[in-house]
Parts: C-alpha cells; sequence; structure tokens
C-alpha cells in the first residue's frame, strides 16, 4: 500500500492515516507547498465540522509549521503527531 501519494498538483494526502466522512475513508493530512514562501511545504488537517476541509496546522503560538521538504513533513505527522507502527 503506498502512504503518501502526490496528485496532479504536487500535493501529497496520507492515504495511510485516515478519518472517516460521511462514511467514507478520508487522507487525515495534506502536504502542500505553502502559499506564502514557495520554498516551504505546509500541513493540512481534515476537519469534518467546518465542511470537510484541510485546515493548515499551526504550532501552540498560532504560527504556520514550514517545512522544507515534503518528506521532513511527512516525517513529522508520522512521528510527532502520529504513532503510525501502532495498531488502529
Amino acid at each position: 500500500m503506498e502512504t503518501w501519494i502526490k496528485n496532479e498538483f504536487d500535493n501529497y494526502f496520507s492515504y495511510h492515516i485516515n478519518v472517516i466522512h460521511l462514511g467514507e475513508h478520508v487522507p487525515k493530512y495534506h502536504v502542500l507547498k505553502d502559499p506564502d514562501n514557495e520554498s516551504g511545504w505546509v500541513i493540512g488537517v481534515f476537519y469534518s465540522f467546518i465542511g470537510g476541509e484541510y485546515v493548515p496546522l499551526e504550532e501552540k503560538d498560532e504560527e504556520k509549521l514550514i517545512f522544507s521538504s515534503p518528506q521532513e513533513a511527512f516525517y513529522y505527522i508520522e512521528h510527532e503527531l502520529e504513532d503510525i507502527t501502532e495498531e488502529k
């Protein structure tokens, strides 16, 4: 199974980490180029209660987390936000 799948807009979705929305599995995370910083990458988190959209992941002080590569963002998600080695 592929974990991070790139779409036609060069964004990545977490097909190995999902949430249920309207009875379907939806990728929980979206890694995309930062619209404010062309060389950076940001993480979007899926929230069903705001219409099923991805919202930027922010630090405690409401600063946007910016990563230098998509792989760095993947690592952060898999090791800081989620324990993907755990049985779900």
